[in-house]
C-alpha cells in the first residue's frame, strides 16, 4: 500500500508565496495547500489533518503569533514552523512563539527552496 503524502500548510498574506512555497513542496512529494490568512487557516483546519504548518509572522488582521495561539487551542499537537521577512520585534514575537511550544526553526524571507523542503522533511 503506498504511504499518504504529508500534508503541509502555508499560511501567508502575500498569495504568491504560499503558490511558490506549496509548488516547491509538491515537487518534493508533500501535499500541500495554502491560505492567506489566520482566519483562513484556521478554516482549513477544520477539514484537514496537516503535518506541519509554515506560518508568516507579519500578516493583516490576524498576526502570526495570534494564529499559532488559535492553532494550538484547536489542534495541540500542530507543528508549526515561522517564516517572515525582517521585522521590528521579530526576535521578541519568535521567542514567545517557540516558548508557547512552536519548532525552534525560523526561515527568513527571502528563503531558499532546499530550506523548506529540508524543514519539511524533518518536521512532517
Amino acid at each position: 500500500m503506498a504511504q499518504m503524502a504529508k500534508k503541509v500548510l502555508i499560511v501567508d498574506d502575500e498569495e504568491t508565496v504560499g503558490i511558490g512555497m506549496s509548488e516547491m513542496l509538491k515537487d518534493a512529494g508533500f501535499e500541500a495547500s495554502y491560505a492567506t490568512s489566520g482566519s483562513e487557516a484556521l478554516q482549513k483546519l477544520e477539514t484537514a489533518d496537516y503535518s506541519l504548518i509554515f506560518l508568516d509572522m507579519v500578516m493583516p488582521a490576524m498576526s502570526g503569533l495570534e494564529t499559532f495561539r488559535q492553532i494550538r487551542k484547536r489542534k495541540p499537537g500542530a507543528k508549526v514552523v515561522l517564516f517572515t521577512g525582517y521585522f521590528k520585534d521579530a526576535d521578541k514575537a519568535i521567542f514567545e512563539g517557540v516558548k508557547e511550544g512552536m519548532i525552534d526553526v525560523y526561515i527568513r524571507k527571502p528563503f531558499f527552496s532546499e530550506e523548506i523542503v529540508n524543514t519539511a522533511v524533518k518536521y512532517a
